[in-house]
């Protein structure tokens, strides 16, 4: 309306029709493809009317139909490039933060939200937990049937660890058959309630792929958020590999405090083997 209003006013003379891209771009860019349109087809109307109003005069009233719905096309372009370009933008913005085999998160993505969890439980002084996951016996569903099922049970985990926890939840893999899964504001006892569900459903995924494989799982509960999250994985790394030395299929829990020093150290080891809960 503004720019209608001034190319009104400063006559037909003077061409303001650029300026309209400006609103049409913004609607196509933050709205959807049908609000696009519909701010174009405004904009060809407004400028229309305003340049008739304006006194300018033309040999034939086909000519300003013309133009009105040449700039309507022109506008119309802009919203489809523009709406293209940004849905184009967007897939690669998902493909950057996700596992392409999986669907979840990648290992950079992961890092990226964790930093920002760890900044809110510090604020709040929240607990959070992080659950490292690591597949049992793996390598020999891809030496002996072939990668392409080895991809399948990586998948069937990706799906069970997006499906079987919480919206405020994130989980990821780091490569390999590794996966994490942060639980935020997330005490032990909770945490261990939502792990052994979690394990339950993973076994239950791949026993339809790969029966032989079973997961080790180290959990690790901060009631101080680490500094790093590399500290925090490297924690609960450490545990993933207490339960594979308990006999692989096991899963690990422990709580970590600060000493008076600002170290970060275990206080309690809740479980060592799921299997005798």
């Amino acid at each position: 309306m503004v720019i209608s209003v001034a190319n009104y006013a400063i006559g037909y003379e003077i061409s303001t029709e650029i300026f309209l891209l400006i609103p049409v771009a913004i609607a196509a860019w933050y709205g959807n493809l049908p609000c696009g349109f519909i701010v174009a087809f405004a904009a060809a109307m407004a400028n229309a009317i305003a340049d008739l109003k304006a006194g300018h005069q033309y040999s034939s009233q086909l000519i300003p139909i013309w133009n009105g719905l040449a700039q309507l096309a022109f506008f119309a372009i802009g919203v489809g490039l523009l709406h293209m370009l940004r849905t184009r933008l967007h897939i690669e913005q998902q493909l950057a933060r996700t596992d392409p085999l999986t669907g979840i998160l990648n290992s950079r993505a992961f890092a990226e939200h964790m930093s920002y969890i760890i900044a809110l439980a510090k604020r709040d002084g929240a607990p959070l937990t992080l659950a490292y996951i690591d597949l049992d016996d793996f390598k020999q569903v891809n030496d002996k049937h072939g990668h392409s099922e080895g991809d399948s049970v990586l998948q069937t985990v990706g799906d069970t660890l997006r499906d079987s926890t919480r919206r405020t939840d994130a989980a990821a893999r780091l490569g390999g058959d590794e996966f994490v899964l942060l639980l935020p504001v997330t005490d032990a006892a909770a945490a261990k309630t939502l792990v052994e569900k979690l394990k339950d459903k993973l076994a239950q995924g791949l026993a339809r792929h790969a029966p032989q494989v079973t997961c080790s799982i180290g959990v690790v509960t901060f009631l101080s958020p680490p500094d790093h999250v590399d500290e925090a994985i490297r924690v609960a790394d450490s545990l993933m590999y207490k339960a594979k030395d308990h006999g692989k299929n096991a899963t690990v829990f422990e709580t970590c405090r600060r000493d008076e020093h600002g170290r970060l150290l275990p206080c309690e080891e809740l479980m060592q083997d799921a299997r005798h809960a």
